[in-house]
């Protein structure tokens, strides 16, 4: 058996009939790609029965210590009934997505048996009119405990469900299933004491944990500055959440959200997403009149610490960082910035000092007083009241590559991810990726967002006017770049002509000795001799080339280039310019002299 961690215990202990800590994705799967053009709910269970054989993670229930003195413990379950955790339902007519988000935000609304093994799969047929499959298609609406399993790691278990081919292989078994013998009291009781008689000895080590990582962060702030905000605003997402829920979803092209990085040197995927969410909350709360009018909003971003390499275990390893998103700034562009210079100091913090500090945290108290502080917060809803953040916003990692995955032969064309709501927190925004996509999911607070479709539209709007201002950069960027490359030719042009010029000159003087020796002259006399004073060469004028800057169009398109650039390049022309009117003026004046040393 396998003890559930502080942070894991965290959100069992929290779990209340106003907020099921569940989190899950959903799926769209085109049946028409199965072998026969069609999948039965039989064939389905087969097929998860095959999958669920490559672990034994699912078959895992809770097991409790005696009188909950201790945190429960997860126990591969004897009496494990797959068909209990799959359940076939079909959607309302005409199948829209709209009908979609319904059942999914009511399935949300409640949680699972804690006596099972904490998941469920809903197979939902009727799925004829939704964009991105075809009619009589289905969905899979997967749902995990917070308890089971964090961001990452049920998204691991849920690609265990996967596969690369449409033909599956029914019956086929990979590992002997071995279910564990439930323990007697007694066995409960061996296994609880001395953790209760340790309890003294992890709160002091944990203390000491806690006061070294409390200092270190004290240490960073003294050094570096306290965070530019330190407030979070009440907003009319920090309330109490009821049971129910709503839901929405919105898509992204990844290309175009890499795009959207040009407009920040050093920003991210994540600060792009972290500011076209901002943008869109911003919208929603300024058309209900309900925007901060200094303070930005905060979100709560989880962080994964989970090795790359390491295997499905469940449970949670995570840290979180806290972004004042940027929502009091109306400018996008500048809202990316501010975004992204937080989120390159807050990430190290995450990982390197908030991790530590929250373990230990964890492990100062006892099971039984975390238990009892996470009943009372239930009962009186105080983080309702008291604002420590106003959303979550998390970005798990999505399927990778383009090779199409497959559910009991069915294509899977779309997933959405679905990320619990709780007390102080009305609503979250989950992301994941598929394909060449990016999908955003959204779960409210029904009472909080009733309109989860004009909430969508928002993020649409935001994402547009990304969009266009990264096409104004790309166009003035490309502007610029014309206007430099111009420059420069001009420049060349420049020097070729005065390097023919030079060339010129110096082939005059050349020939000059030659003809002298040639004729011999007589000299006139001194008193006849002619004052003759040398006519000083001047340099040609360059090419004229007008300054870029100088011209109102140019002078606005220049602005979006590095000044660096920019002014590189006209050096560049001043000291060419520069250094061949001084080589001219020098052959020029060398002339006479050359003359009277040849007697002339």
């Amino acid at each position: 058996m396998k003890q559930l961690t502080p942070m894991d215990s965290h959100f069992y202990y929290f779990e209340g009939p106003n907020q099921p800590m569940m989190i899950g994705s959903l799926w769209l799967c085109d049946q028409s790609t199965a072998p026969d053009g069609i999948v039965r709910h039989k064939e389905i269970l087969q097929y998860i029965s095959d999958r669920l054989n490559t672990t034994s993670y699912f078959r895992r229930r809770l097991e409790q210590a005696p009188f909950q003195l201790d945190d429960p413990y997860w126990l591969e379950d004897e009496n494990f009934d797959l068909e209990y955790h799959v359940r076939h339902v079909g959607l309302p007519q005409p199948g829209d997505w709209r009908q979609l988000c319904i059942f999914t935000a009511r399935t949300m609304s409640r949680s699972v048996d804690m006596e099972r093994a904490p998941w469920e799969v809903y197979i939902i047929e009727g799925v004829n009119n939704v964009e991105g499959v075809p009619p009589n298609s289905f969905a899979v609406l997967i749902r995990f405990h917070h308890a089971y399993v964090d961001g990452k790691s049920s998204l691991e278990l849920s690609t265990a469900l996967m596969e690369e081919t449409s033909a599956h292989e029914y019956g086929r078994r990979d590992r002997v299933e071995v279910a564990e013998r439930a323990p007697t009291r007694l066995e409960m009781w061996a296994r609880t004491a001395p953790r209760m008689v340790g309890q003294t000895f992890r709160s002091v080590k944990a203390g000491f944990d806690f006061s070294r990582k409390s200092l270190e962060l004290a240490n960073l702030f003294r050094k570096e500055g306290l965070p530019d905000q330190r407030r979070v605003p009440k907003t009319i997402f920090n309330t109490a959440v009821s049971p129910h829920r709503s839901y929405g979803a919105h898509s992204w092209v990844i290309p175009e959200l890499k795009r959207m990085r040009q407009l920040h040197k050093g920003a991210s995927l994540n600060d792009v997403l972290l500011a076209v969410i901002a943008g869109g909350m911003r919208r929603y709360l300024a058309k209900h009149n309900q925007l901060p009018a200094k303070d930005s909003l905060v979100s709560m971003c989880p962080v994964s610490i989970r090795p790359e390499d390491s295997k499905v275990e469940g449970g949670n390893l995570i840290s979180a960082m806290y972004i004042a998103i940027g929502t009091n700034v109306a400018d996008p562009v500048e809202r990316l910035q501010v975004i992204q210079a937080r989120t390159a100091r807050g990430i190290p913090i995450a990982k390197e000092i908030l991790c530590d500090l929250s373990n230990a945290a964890g492990d100062l108290m006892p099971p039984a007083m975390r238990a009892l502080g996470a009943w009372v917060q239930n009962k009186t809803h105080v983080t309702s009241t008291l604002p420590l953040i106003n959303t979550v916003i998390t970005n798990v990692p999505g399927i990778p590559g383009n090779t199409t995955r497959y559910f009991a032969g069915a294509a899977i064309r779309d997933v959405f991810p679905l990320v619990p709501v709780c007390d102080g927190m009305a609503i979250s925004h989950g992301m994941t990726g598929i394909y060449d996509r990016l999908n955003l999911g959204v779960v409210a607070d029904r009472g909080v967002v009733p309109d989860m479709d004009f909430y969508i539209e928002c993020m649409q709007a935001s994402t547009e006017e990304y969009l266009q201002a990264t096409e104004t950069f790309e166009a003035m960027a490309y502007a610029a770049a014309a206007e430099q490359l111009k420059a420069a030719k001009a420049a060349k042009a420049v020097e070729k002509t005065e390097s023919a010029l030079v060339a010129k000159e110096a082939g005059s003087q050349s020939s000059a000795p030659k003809a002298q020796v040639a004729s011999k002259p007589k000299r006139a006399p001194a008193k006849a001799k002619a004052k003759v004073t040398p006519k000083k060469a001047t340099a040609k004028p360059a090419a004229s080339v007008d300054d870029p800057a100088s011209q109102p169009t140019a002078r606005k398109h220049l602005e979006a280039v590095p000044k660096t650039s920019i002014a590189s390049t006209s050096a560049t022309k001043s000291s060419l310019a520069d250094q061949t009117s001084a080589s001219i003026v020098s052959a020029a004046e060398s002339a006479p002299e050359q003359r009277k040393q040849d007697g002339r």
